[in-house]
């Protein structure tokens, strides 16, 4: 199949075409999950318990072996799948080769291409939005309609802010009360308990989803990049701004590669321990990467969503 290019991506603002375009191009059987309940089609017999409904025993089977059995069948799944989106400002970085494609904007399809996934294998999805200037929220729904519902506030979604502290987190610890699965949209970009943006697995989100762990409410995380935050291309004198925090600071590109790449890639190795400790596995995909290619990723790694 044709592969979304990034500049397709970039330039293309409906997401309820895009993500069915992409959904509908990638393999939705390593997505399908089922388990054995009442539901469609036979699946097998087991012995009568009680609190069974009496209109799936075997009447036939009854009369020949004077016991009770229930037809257990394979009936669709209805999980609840709620997806945070971290909407913070350094989500709002471009690509250095494709300038006009953000991290948010490939979040936001990603994650209208998971949702269009979850339609067909009728699970129930949410999407809750968070930075500290507000947070926004599309209760749990199915259905095409409910895609379409989240497309349609993906796309004004704006980078800005950071990450909200725990006195703005403190209501939306309710939208976590039933049980549900969380899929966790980021760069990670985290600022420490004092406020530094040190990208660290001791910051924000990753108390976040620890909380989240602790609640029983697994919490998947999908980390989103730019090619170069992995590779450092830069040449010359740089001046760099962080997008949480005020001030520019200078440097030279050469004289910092070695000592950027090792602080990445310790940054790196923390993050994904604080998620395997609770048998998450940290997925990390690039804006560079065709959303097919980073959500089979993602859905291989965790077995199944929903």
């Amino acid at each position: 199949m044709q592969l979304i290019d990034p500049l397709t991506l970039a330039s293309t603002r409906d997401l309820v075409w895009l993500s069915r375009h992409i959904a509908e191009g990638m393999l939705l059987g390593m997505q399908h999950s089922q388990r054995r309940g009442a539901g469609i089609e036979f699946q097998q017999y087991r012995s009568y318990e009680p609190g069974d409904a009496i209109r799936y025993i075997d009447w036939k089977l009854f009369a020949r072996s004077d016991r009770y059995f229930v037809r257990e069948a394979e009936q669709e799944s209805q999980m609840h799948v709620c997806i945070v989106l971290d909407t913070s400002a350094s989500m709002a970085q471009p690509s250095f080769i494709e300038p006009q494609l953000t991290k948010l904007q490939y979040a936001k399809c990603w994650i209208a291409t998971l949702c269009w996934l979850l339609k067909n294998q009728n699970d129930r999805f949410s999407l809750l939005a968070l930075n500290d200037r507000g947070n926004r929220h599309v209760p749990e729904g199915q259905g095409e309609g409910h895609h379409r519902r989240i497309a349609l506030e993906l796309e004004s979604l704006e980078a800005a802010g950071h990450w909200p502290d725990s006195t703005q987190l403190a209501p939306v610890w309710a939208r976590f009360e039933q049980p549900c699965q969380v899929v966790l949209v980021s760069d990670f970009f985290e600022r420490d308990a004092n406020g530094n943006g040190n990208g660290e697995a001791t910051g924000e989100l990753s108390r976040f989803a620890a909380r989240l762990h602790a609640a029983g409410r697994p919490c998947l995380p999908m980390q989103i990049l730019v090619e170069a935050e992995q590779t450092f291309p830069f040449h010359g004198d740089l001046r760099i701004r962080d997008p949480e925090a005020p001030g520019i600071t200078e440097l030279g590109a050469s004289q910092q590669r070695n000592e950027y790449l090792a602080a990445f890639a310790s940054a790196q190795r923390q993050l994904a321990a604080h998620f395997a400790a609770r048998e998450c596995p940290l997925i990390t995909t690039t804006v560079e990467t065709p959303i097919e290619q980073s959500l089979r990723a993602f859905i291989g790694a965790h077995g199944r969503i929903g």
